[in-house]
């Protein structure tokens, strides 16, 4: 459990979110809706704090450690009981009450657990592809190349949970990675501005010659 407190002003912010079933200085409760929709988008490769933040959480709030937890939680409850692993059973009941689920709730429990192997199972596919790309073609590419080549397979996979995993695999740095999405970045920005510049410049100059002609 996170540390941090919620200040009075905090509290009152988080209760606003829809997301939030209860908020207290210590502990936050969130839907179970919130939580089955945080769980389908971080399986798919979303981060924690995307999704947070795309649902109206300030981060600052919560903090990263809280954040991550329940990601760890969320993420273990679901491949244990699918949705219902989820489910708040704390009102009325205790938490590790154990009840007899119905057909349909086994049906659904089952089907879950088979479409985690089944994605687990894609992943190490591609993944035992990818590991033998890498030893092979590590020594000819340049430390440049390594981070472009990481960063295709990040996005055409949705392997960003996997960047630690592949900087190991072709030798380069964590941080060295993530320095080079950041200069990428301010190239793109900086492209982008000079052609603007290079746009209005032609503008500037076309109505120069039209008002040279109409003299």
């Amino acid at each position: 459990m996170s540390k941090k407190l919620f200040s009075n002003a905090e509290i009152q912010k988080l209760k606003q979110n829809p997301n939030v079933r209860n908020v207290s200085p210590r502990t936050i409760t969130y839907s179970d809706a919130f939580k089955r929709i945080f769980v389908e988008r971080y399986l798919a490769g979303e981060l924690p704090r995307a999704i947070f933040e795309a649902h109206h959480f300030d981060v600052a709030i919560l903090g990263m450690k809280r954040v991550e937890q329940c990601a760890s939680r969320w993420k273990k409850a679901y491949e244990k009981d699918s949705v219902i692993g989820l489910m708040d059973n704390r009102k009325g009941a205790q938490k590790n009450l154990k009840r007899v689920l119905t057909p349909e709730e086994t049906i659904q429990r089952q089907q879950a657990r088979i479409a985690v192997l089944e994605e687990q199972v894609e992943v190490l596919k591609k993944l035992e592809k990818i590991e033998g790309r890498c030893f092979i073609r590590k020594n000819k590419l340049t430390t440049a190349m390594k981070f472009q080549w990481i960063q295709t397979l990040v996005s055409n996979n949705n392997f960003s949970r996997y960047v630690s995993y592949f900087c190991s695999l072709l030798e380069v740095s964590r941080s060295g990675y993530y320095r080079y999405l950041q200069c990428q970045s301010q190239r793109t920005q900086r492209e982008n501005q000079d052609e603007a510049s290079r746009d209005m410049l032609s503008i500037v100059a076309v109505s120069k010659r039209a008002l040279e002609v109409s003299k």
